[in-house]
């Protein structure tokens, strides 16, 4: 949860009781970074039922797992990722979604990744562009930081 609170603005860090549920449901799409004898990061992950218009409510933060996740879905959604800071801008953030895509690929029958990014955060929206990322829709007043952002969702077809 340090690793949660350091990377992202306090009224968008997602509670203790849905990280726990997401481990709890979907265990194979929780990833843990490593560093010497540190938790460095993580990635967090959702299997979704593949849909080309998806309610922007699937979105929600701190939305409850088991309201989208399917085992059998064909769609990787990405729910959180977070480095600290001192380990960011090093590559370790892409080395872990690299990962989580390979291993879940393999083991299930993943179509596309979708995750969301917030409209200021034009770092993050750049590289995910340049690995195959393409806007697919926008949410309205998603992120609370010091004013309400809208969130622009992105698919990556596989």
């Amino acid at each position: 949860m340090l690793i949660e609170q350091g990377s992202f603005h306090a009224n968008i860090v997602e509670s203790r009781d849905v990280f726990i549920d997401r481990i709890r449901i979907f265990p194979d799409g929780f990833l843990i970074l490593e560093i010497g004898n540190v938790i460095a990061g993580y990635i967090c992950s959702e299997l979704w039922e593949h849909s080309e218009d998806i309610p922007a409510g699937n979105f929600r933060l701190n939305h409850t797992i088991t309201d989208v996740h399917s085992n059998e879905g064909t769609q990787l959604y990405i729910s959180s990722l977070g480095i600290l800071q001192e380990h960011r801008q090093k590559g370790y953030g892409k080395k872990l979604f690299l990962e989580l895509e390979k291993k879940l690929i393999a083991e299930y029958n993943i179509s596309s990744t979708l995750l969301v990014v917030s409209v200021k955060w034009d770092a993050a929206r750049n590289i995910y562009e340049k690995h195959g990322f393409q806007e697919i829709q926008r949410i309205k007043g998603f992120f609370y930081e010091d004013d309400r952002s809208d969130a622009i969702v992105m698919r990556k077809q596989l």
